[in-house]
């Protein structure tokens, strides 16, 4: 059953109105969808409606709802803070965390991160980022599609975690926890946090910073791994240790 995006969705009604214009010519013109067509529609914060389409045309798609429920988030949520690596790598990490049920991601701008945005194309690539995550929800039958936030420096995101959330540091250098191990010491958390460096790593100054601030330095094994590689087995890690 195809998955639709509406973020005003209402299940108080009976009918529900999809307006936005990609969801109505993907509906229309590629799935070639048409009045009693059963599909899916979620807000992407947790809620989602089965239905069956009235009408639709090329401006509004009206479905009347037939069931609908309500996730239950598993806890804790994990928070994806990674330098963009060089390339599309950044949306293909987009992609897998949000399979892997991250909640939010901040893209992180680090001492030696190469990739530089600013002004409309900041603006148009966090479009992009966020129109990758709401795909990959869909694929995945995710009913919550994770945040992407504006970027953001490792100090700048730090202090923003520290209060409530227990944060991670894959760490190449100096002593570290085995990634299990360190979440035996942290069992029950409402949020985590995975701090991940760019192509050159976090320098010895951002380490530092971090484990001042309580960060917990973790291995992930003995090969020094990828940008895109030490996110995905850090959430993978978690999402099989906290939600089994």
């Amino acid at each position: 059953m195809h998955r639709s995006y509406c973020p005003d969705l209402d299940l108080t009604k009976k009918v529900i109105t999809i307006t936005d214009k990609q969801e109505l010519h993907h509906l229309k013109n590629v799935l070639r969808a048409k009045p009693e067509t059963r599909i899916s529609v979620l807000n992407g914060a947790g809620q989602e409606a089965e239905g069956e389409i009235i009408s639709i045309n090329s401006k509004i798609a009206e479905v009347k709802i037939l069931s609908c429920v309500t996730a239950r988030l598993p806890k804790p949520d994990i928070i994806l803070a990674c330098a963009i690596p060089k390339k599309s790598k950044f949306e293909t990490i987009i992609e897998k965390a949000t399979e892997l049920g991250v909640s939010s991601i901040i893209p992180l701008n680090t001492k030696r991160t190469e990739v530089t945005l600013s002004g409309d194309r900041l603006k148009n690539k966090i479009t992009r980022y966020q129109t990758v995550a709401l795909n990959a929800a869909k694929q995945s039958k995710r009913s919550t599609v994770p945040t992407i936030t504006l970027i953001s420096s490792l100090e700048e995101t730090v202090k923003n975690l520290m209060k409530d959330t227990v944060i991670f540091i894959p760490s190449l250098i100096g002593a570290t926890q085995n990634i299990l191990d360190s979440f035996e010491k942290n069992k029950n958390p409402q949020k985590i946090a995975f701090l991940i460096g760019p192509e050159g790593d976090f320098t010895e100054q951002e380490y530092l910073f971090a484990r001042n601030n309580n960060c917990i330095s973790i291995s992930l094994g003995r090969t020094i791994l990828k940008v895109e590689t030490a996110a995905l087995c850090s959430i993978a890690c978690a999402n099989q240790y906290y939600w089994k």
